[in-house]
């Protein structure tokens, strides 16, 4: 889990000023928003962030983001330019509904991103056993091509490299 220090006592002022804003949790100016939503009960943001790089046909970083207007409670990774090698996506069609995940691990815990169709949320993993999901409480924007680009392949899908290409592979 990402923690933030500050040094000064301005710092620290303009820190307050901005979680109590609710700028916690929003992209940056030079990101690009990939993914956000609210949860269910309204008190959480979901979101992923990147910085858009054309030249490089892609993205250069990419970061989770997850927490209240007041603070963030994870930041994933710390140092946005590892999201990438830290991050794993895999997509298919089940039936007429398409689904996407996005897997990474911190401190013990797997976290998976997922869309399914119009719905969407996060999941929180330890071994086997899912401890916690939240949903979102409205159709999130997700911009999946993006992300797919943005994040490493997730070789454990049950598609292989196939469930990470530009065409999503059809479950049987």
């Amino acid at each position: 889990m990402a923690r933030r220090t500050c040094t000064s006592s301005s710092s620290a002022s303009l820190l307050v000023l901005l979680l109590s804003s609710g700028a916690a949790l929003a992209c940056a100016d030079d990101e690009a928003t990939l993914f956000s939503c609210l949860a269910k009960d309204q008190s959480h943001t979901i979101e992923l962030c990147a910085v858009r790089d054309d030249a490089a046909g892609g993205f250069q970083s990419l970061q989770y983001r997850y927490g209240t207007a007041e603070r963030a409670e994870l930041t994933f990774p710390e140092n946005r330019d590892e999201g990438r090698g830290a991050m794993s996506f895999a997509h298919a069609f089940d039936g007429n509904a398409y689904v996407w995940s996005l897997r990474f691990a911190n401190e013990g815990y797997t976290y998976r991103l997922f869309g399914m169709g119009d719905d969407a949320g996060v999941e929180v993993w330890r071994k086997k056993k899912r401890l916690a999901q939240v949903m979102c409480g409205e159709r999130p924007y997700a911009m999946t091509a993006d992300i797919r680009k943005a994040a490493g392949c997730d070789l454990n899908n049950p598609f292989g490299a196939a469930g990470c290409g530009e065409v999503p592979p059809q479950r049987k």
